[in-house]
């Protein structure tokens, strides 16, 4: 296993390198993917979690010396293990066989003994780094694995879901179960869940403590308001005034279209009556369709509003 981090053996493990794969489209295309992915690709993330500061500067290599250096400084760290540094060799012959339509990827693996969540861990990263999210799921949910770059594999998902479908990133989540660290990412999964289901948003904020539950319930309460001239927001809306709280939730409830974000919206006072219909404390006298009145007023934030 050792031989297949000896410098000694770039020839024998990348071969020939002609052509070479990091020619200059590709390494646009890599430069592109990391624009759009944060700034960061995921294998830069990987050589700075394994302090490969060195190598992080010389991915995409430019020629063949540069490739060289790069698989140079992996073999030498001495902060990384032994697999983490094989992981990194077997995720730059995925290039070279994207490139070049090899398979070298898989024979390395075997000769170098690549325990396998490794390598199915480090081939879904490479798909995230290609932007074939689909793909990439199927490797990062793999039962094997434990959820590591959480964060930024849910902040990527959200972000790149298109025409508000936000079925990758919540699979990746109920899938993976997986610890969010940051405010930034919570807020984009719990943003995806209330464009989703308005039910599943309000039991994930419940999951939290009440300082962060507040936080995301009234996130939830202003996500389905703001969203008012949208298609399906008064349903959304329907559902959003007839979910059980409890009495905490009731007063955060009020307190949020009562405050000035709140008041702001212009269909605040139409859900608080919604909501007082709901749990049945006003005495309900309009003419048939005023319900509808009311919900149309949540679409619209306009026409005619009902008082109590």
């Amino acid at each position: 296993m050792t031989k297949m981090l000896d410098p000694s053996q770039f020839d024998r493990i990348f071969g020939s390198l002609e052509p070479f794969p990091y020619n200059r489209a590709f390494a646009q295309h890599l430069e592109a993917s990391r624009r759009s992915l944060e700034g960061f690709l995921f294998i830069d993330r990987v050589l700075k979690a394994l302090n490969l500061s060195k190598a992080t500067s010389h991915y995409p290599p430019k020629s063949k010396d540069a490739l060289r250096q790069l698989y140079e400084h992996i073999c030498e760290s001495k902060n990384a293990t032994i697999h983490h540094k094989l992981s990194v060799v077997y995720y730059i012959i995925l290039d070279i066989d994207e490139q070049n339509g090899s398979s070298q990827a898989e024979a390395y693996s075997q000769r170098a003994s690549i325990p396998k969540k490794y390598k199915i861990f480090m081939k879904g990263l490479w798909h995230m780094d290609a932007l074939q999210f689909d793909l990439a799921l199927q490797y990062l949910t793999h039962p094997s694995l434990q959820p590591d770059f959480v964060d930024d594999i849910i902040t990527v998902l959200v972000r790149h879901a298109k025409n508000d479908d936000y079925s990758l990133p919540l699979a990746y989540y109920h899938t993976v179960q997986p610890m969010i660290q940051s405010s930034p990412a919570l807020e984009l999964l719990f943003d995806s869940l209330a464009r989703s289901s308005v039910t599943d948003a309000f039991q994930f904020s419940r999951s939290h403590a009440d300082f962060m539950r507040r936080q995301l319930f009234q996130r939830l309460i202003l996500s389905v308001l703001e969203s008012a001239n949208s298609d399906g927001a008064a349903e959304k809306a329907l559902d959003l005034t007839s979910l059980p709280f409890d009495a905490q939730e009731e007063k955060w409830f009020k307190e949020c279209l009562d405050s000035s974000e709140g008041k702001r919206l212009a269909v605040a006072k139409d859900t608080l009556l919604m909501r007082r219909i709901a749990t049945g404390q006003t005495g309900y006298g309009g003419e048939p369709g005023t319900w509808a009145v009311v919900l149309e007023g949540v679409k619209t934030g306009s026409g005619g509003r009902v008082q109590a």
